[in-house]
C-alpha cells in the first residue's frame, strides 16, 4: 500500500458522513427556520374573515366585533388601502410571521374608511397586549389608522 493512499483514504469516509449529516439536518430544519408565514391562509380563511365581511357593515361596533373574532380565530388582519397596484415589501412576511397577523390589501376600494380604522385599532390593541410596543417599530407605515392611533397611544400599552 502506498503511504499517500492510506493517509488520504481514511479521512474521506468521516467527511462524507459529515456532509450527509449536515444535508439531512438542513433538510429537516429548513422549513422550520424559513421566514414564511407559519400558517398558510386558505381561501376559506379569507372568505370567512371579518376583514372581508367589513364591506357589508355600517357600524363601528360591528367592525370591532369582526376584528375580535378574527383574533380569536388566530387570523387577524391589518388593513391597507394601496391603490390599483398592491404594494408588497420584503419585510412583510417577516412581520406577519413574527407577530402572527396578516396584511390585507384592499386596493383603491373597500369598506368605509372609519370602519377599517375601527377594525385595525382592535388589532393594534391585540398586538400591544401580546408584544408590547415592539411590533410598532416594524409595522408598515401605510396601515390604515396606525399613525393617528400611535400618536394617541405613545405612552400606554
Amino acid at each position: 500500500m502506498h503511504c499517500g493512499t492510506h493517509i488520504l483514504s481514511k479521512p474521506l469516509l468521516p467527511i462524507r458522513k459529515m456532509k450527509s449529516t449536515i444535508i439531512t439536518i438542513l433538510l429537516l430544519t429548513g422549513p422550520i427556520l424559513s421566514f414564511g408565514q407559519a400558517q398558510e391562509l386558505t381561501s376559506d380563511d379569507y372568505n370567512n374573515s371579518g376583514a372581508i365581511k367589513l364591506i357589508f357593515e355600517t357600524e363601528i361596533s360591528r367592525a370591532q366585533d369582526l376584528a375580535k373574532k378574527d383574533i380569536e380565530k388566530e387570523i387577524p388582519f391589518l388593513l391597507i388601502r394601496s391603490g390599483v397596484a398592491p404594494v408588497v415589501y420584503t419585510t412583510d412576511s417577516v412581520f406577519e410571521n413574527r407577530f402572527k397577523v396578516y396584511y390585507y390589501e384592499l386596493g383603491c376600494t373597500g369598506p368605509n374608511y372609519e370602519l377599517m380604522i375601527a377594525y385595525n385599532i382592535e388589532i393594534f390593541k391585540f398586538l400591544d397586549k401580546e408584544f408590547g410596543k415592539e411590533w410598532r417599530k416594524s409595522i408598515r407605515k401605510d396601515i390604515i389608522g396606525f399613525k393617528e392611533w400611535e400618536r394617541k397611544n405613545k405612552n400606554g400599552r
